[in-house]
């Protein structure tokens, strides 16, 4: 099952699916009226009110993606939150209350969903102009040739209700400001060739089931300037009682008419197709493909997507992984170097980069106990390309990389893993850690790894870019489950990077690391 959550500015709306090898079955569709618009626009944040309703109506999701078994998501908010300066208090309220991670995505991505939706319904019909029409903003598709150019555009019904303090009926000077303020960001842009546009969002819904009665398709410019009269002067109450919509369609719907009518006349559109589809589809579809490839046999370029996008995830999430990518480059040295001893697959060691790129994303969370907020994130969060129990094992090694030794050992044989995987847990988590001590300072000083085995010890031999230091002795303090696991102590040499290391005579031997039961450093 995977599932799709989408806060616009005027109501947040959530899907289920299921995938299956040739379509995508919706099971469960809804949307909360929570207008996370309003203050957004006029005053520049979010209202506390608003957050507590949005914070319920996500909890709410949560609880229906916990019973259907979800098991992949994305949930993405657009205008309102993407203008409020205090945005980050409803994305940390949501993930620590909600239990879900939230991408504020740009018009850009607004537009490029919304296409991917239409095109997958329409196909080759697909009309050379898209509409969609939101709260916030206005995302418009336009076709040229064989690609096709977006606007984002400030025209959101709820920004216009807000900013020009529009309410009820609305009067001939208020309808003609929103015209003139509809057609001011539209007249630079070229008029369509065919006449046609698909126009999505609820509002074109909601409109052509006005103008043509249920479930209708389309709805012509002309139709539904005949019904603009009615429809602007009428008050919300009336619209509720005529139309059958809730109370904050009705609210919105007259400005919405009004741009679509002021954008048709401006772009040359007589028609609108409406193929009833939105952002949420678009997600749908996306995790579908993700999880159609992730059951495909994996080969390097799936390796490599999903190293990619465990990198779009750290971004999304604003976290540096300039550490994450030292490590990683440490493990994966570690991994090819050592095969005879951990025995581990190909596969296991790809996993093992994305856990080493994102065992500390938790920071952006919270420091303290970061290493339990990496695990939840990488277990919640859109990473495209992970199975199931690939996820579990990177979440997992992550949660690892800290602690003593016994407290993780303990840990790992407390989860729900098979034996097999806990074994395979416990090398992937003994090769992070290790990796993860050599960049002890985040300083990314090691510019070559190369490891020998000498008799019952592992020698790290560690070219650095600034020379040895007194502290290099910290450099092992995690190789604590490496030797319980493999059973090897480890100890290293370290020269500087411009030197020859034939050149260099060995450093003091220093003392052992604490903990380390011989383990040493020279």
């Amino acid at each position: 099952m995977i599932g799709a959550i989408d806060a616009g500015s005027n109501a947040i709306r959530y899907m289920i699916a299921e995938v299956t090898a040739s379509d995508i079955v919706k099971v469960e569709a809804d949307r909360m009226p929570v207008r996370l618009g309003g203050a957004a626009f006029t005053q520049g944040e979010l209202e506390e009110a608003t957050i507590a309703q949005a914070v319920e109506a996500f909890s709410h999701f949560r609880n229906r993606f916990s019973l259907h078994g979800v098991s992949a998501y994305r949930a993405v908010a657009t205008s309102a939150v993407r203008d409020a300066h205090n945005r980050d208090v409803l994305l940390h309220r949501l993930y620590h209350e909600a239990g879900i991670e939230v991408e504020v995505i740009e018009g850009d991505e607004e537009a490029r969903l919304v296409r991917k939706a239409v095109l997958q319904q329409l196909g080759a019909a697909t009309p050379s102009c898209i509409l969609d029409l939101g709260g916030g903003s206005l995302e418009i598709n336009l076709r040229k040739g064989t690609s096709w150019k977006v606007a984002s555009l400030p025209v959101g019904t709820v920004r216009l209700l807000s900013t020009f303090g529009l309410s009820g009926a609305l009067s001939d000077a208020e309808a003609a400001m929103v015209r003139r303020y509809a057609a001011t960001l539209t007249q630079s842009l070229p008029a369509i060739s065919d006449s046609v546009a698909a126009a999505t969002g609820g509002n074109a819904e909601a409109l052509a089931q006005m103008l043509h009665g249920t479930a209708a398709q389309s709805f012509e410019l002309a139709a539904l300037e005949r019904s603009l009269p009615d429809l602007v002067s009428a008050s919300v109450e009336e619209r509720m009682q005529r139309l059958g919509v809730r109370r904050d369609r009705a609210e919105v719907l007259a400005v919405a008419a009004l741009v679509f009518a002021t954008v048709g006349r401006q772009l040359g559109i007589s028609r609108f197709v409406v193929p009833g589809v939105g952002i949420r589809d678009a997600l749908l579809l996306e995790l579908a493909e993700s999880a159609r490839t992730s059951q495909q046999t994996h080969d390097g370029s799936h390796d490599k997507a999903l190293i990619t996008a465990a990198r779009a995830f750290a971004n999304r999430a604003h976290h540096d992984i300039a550490h994450g990518e030292q490590v990683r480059r440490l493990a994966a040295a570690l991994f090819r170097q050592l095969r005879d001893l951990h025995q581990l697959s190909d596969r296991h060691g790809v996993l093992l980069e994305v856990a080493a790129l994102l065992h500390d994303i938790g920071e952006v969370v919270n420091l303290r106990g970061h290493h339990k907020h990496s695990e939840y994130m990488i277990r919640w969060g859109r990473i495209p390309g992970l199975l199931d129990e690939e996820r579990e094992l990177v979440a997992l090694a992550a949660r690892c990389h800290r602690k003593p030794v016994g407290d993780v050992k303990k840990f790992i044989s407390e989860t729900a893993l098979s034996k097999e995987q806990r074994s395979q847990l416990r090398r992937m988590a003994a090769l992070l850690r290790l990796a993860d001590g050599l960049d002890t300072e985040h300083r990314q000083r090691i510019s070559q790894l190369v490891c020998t085995r000498m008799g019952d010890e592992l020698v790290l031999d560690l070219t650095v870019r600034d020379g040895p230091s007194r502290d290099d002795g910290q450099l092992l303090r995690k190789a604590d489950l490496f030797r319980e696991e493999l059973g090897l102590g480890v100890r290293m040499t370290v020269v500087r990077q411009e030197e020859p290391a034939a050149s260099v005579a060995p450093a003091p031997r220093a003392t052992p690391a604490p903990g380390l039961n011989g383990t040493h450093a020279t």
